[in-house]
């Protein structure tokens, strides 16, 4: 059993719930979806052609800090439906941790099957500490390095045991259309896939965490100021410059 492509974001909850993960149809309309995808396309291939991409596993190219090269990515991070279902896996006030895309070039390797939240120390808690979405940019095949997972892996609440022979788990290539979002569990087992055609498949990563987690980048210490001073409540909120209770104060309980 896996999830199905679906705009229903009641059926989108459950499939996070069972599966650890859940698909949705494209959130935004044909030409913010076209801007996003022209506006990485343009980054990494600058990144390129400056020298300074990050390019690993043979054919495979990571873009970092998306937040500071395009107000297209600012708008991803904080699309109301992958939010809302957000909310669903980690709670109430919780944060953007970071957002990079990842580029599955043709020659490109599958990557080890993990869980996101493996930085966390055994026994992990009975929900998500992280969760995570994937921005579909082109379609996701069986050939082009579609991320592969177990589904129902995210209830084992723990990561892969190599030494059992688990990094060889039989995972599914998740097949959907470019415009699809793929949110799944911190938990969930998964990896990139390889690609073996000819054409780079895209996808951003908007990776969100519990309010009481350290978050992947520092955006105080990162982020343009431009960016934080065009940042709207939401933005602000999901950035960590809210308050989570008593976590996060400036001075005193202010």
């Amino acid at each position: 059993m896996s999830a199905n492509l679906t705009s229903n974001k009641l059926k989108a909850a459950q499939d996070l719930q069972e599966f650890g993960y859940c698909l949705l149809e494209c959130p935004v309309s044909k030409s913010e979806f076209t801007q996003l995808r022209k506006r990485l396309l343009d980054v990494a291939k600058k990144e390129r052609e400056d020298g300074g991409a990050f390019l690993y596993d043979g054919g495979n190219q990571r873009v970092f800090s998306l937040l500071n090269k395009g107000e297209e990515f600012e708008r991803s991070v904080r699309d109301p439906v992958v939010l809302e279902l957000m909310e669903e896996v980690l709670g109430f006030n919780f944060l953007l941790s970071s957002t990079h895309a990842n580029i599955a070039g043709p020659g490109g390797a599958s990557m080890n099957i993990h869980a996101d939240q493996t930085f966390a120390r055994p026994p992990w808690p009975p929900y998500a500490l992280v969760a995570n979405s994937m921005w579909m940019l082109d379609d996701f095949t069986e050939d082009n390095g579609a991320t592969r997972l177990v589904p129902g892996s995210h209830l084992l609440c723990r990561q892969p045991d190599y030494d059992r022979g688990e990094g060889d788990a039989r995972t599914i290539a998740v097949h959907a259309p470019a415009g699809s979002v793929m949110i799944f569990d911190g938990r969930l087992w998964h990896q990139t896939g390889a690609n073996v055609t000819d054409r780079p498949r895209h996808g951003i990563l908007n990776y969100y965490c519990r309010g009481y987690v350290r978050q992947q980048q520092n955006f105080f210490a990162g982020l343009k100021p431009e960016v934080v001073e065009r940042a709207d409540e939401r933005m602000r909120r999901l950035l960590g410059f809210e308050n989570y209770f008593a976590l996060g104060l400036a001075d005193g309980l202010e």
